[in-house]
């Protein structure tokens, strides 16, 4: 079944929006609000566009690469080189790419990790645009400040019946089929008939020609119009000839 994290949404076009995009994935994916994004356009970086303290208080780096055909094993090692002089150290350095997941450079970065942290210094991962994308759509909130066409609408409240259904309830209350429907249905009115059995039409005729008894509906409230005068009509002419 189609889910909002397998059905990726488009990717941003400029570096700006990305790194927008993966400040949000990075308070989702690490439970914590504090992640920002570092310093402004012009500045020196030091290999950090994001940052921010995860959920055990530990600082994440994450360098944003909006690079649709890849980041290439060179470009990973300049920017680990330059996240080295973030102050205060930071405890992982990744790096997001707009790219989709590729399993040779998956398993030069964690090598590189491993290396690293025998030698104490921090791991580095790396994050594609999949990793990225199903981060944004665990919080809709989030994923609606982003892509607002992704956003889900809160399910409709239910407000009671409306004025005409309720109408209609008090009708059909008033004229039930038994036994009063099914008299004028079924009787050829040359015998006897029980007059308790035509009591609701004569209430009908008599109580029913109220503004609260108009229907909101034009087209219902014709025909209630015709209906009402046709059993006006019967109820005349049976108290009449009986």
């Amino acid at each position: 079944m189609p889910t909002l994290a397998n059905s990726y949404g488009p990717k941003p076009k400029g570096w700006d929006e990305f790194e927008e995009i993966v400040c949000s994935a990075a308070k989702i994916r690490f439970g914590s609000s504090d992640f920002t994004r570092h310093g402004r356009q012009g500045q020196s970086q030091d290999g950090v566009d994001v940052f921010g303290d995860d959920q055990n208080g530990k600082l994440v780096g994450i360098q944003c690469k909006n690079t649709i055909t890849g980041v290439t094993e060179k470009t990973m090692l300049e920017e680990v080189k330059k996240a080295e002089a973030f102050k205060p150290t930071l405890s992982k350095l990744y790096v997001a790419t707009t790219a989709e997941a590729d399993t040779k450079l998956q398993q030069i970065v964690r090598e590189w990790s491993e290396a690293r942290k025998a030698a104490g210094l921090f791991p580095v991962l790396i994050l594609f645009w999949g990793d990225i994308w199903g981060d944004l759509t665990k919080d809709k909130t989030y994923l609606a400040q982003h892509y607002p066409e992704w956003k889900v609408a809160p399910p409709r409240q239910s407000v009671g019946p409306t004025h005409d259904q309720r109408l209609f309830a008090r009708f059909m209350a008033a004229l039930p089929f038994e036994p009063v429907i099914r008299l004028l249905k079924e009787h050829d009115f040359n015998g006897s008939f029980f007059r308790e059995a035509f009591n609701p039409l004569v209430a009908f005729a008599d109580s029913w020609d109220k503004p609260e008894n108009e229907f909101s509906d034009p087209e219902l409230q014709t025909l209630m119009k015709v209906f009402f005068g046709e059993a006006c009509a019967i109820a005349s002419e049976i108290a009449l000839r009986t």
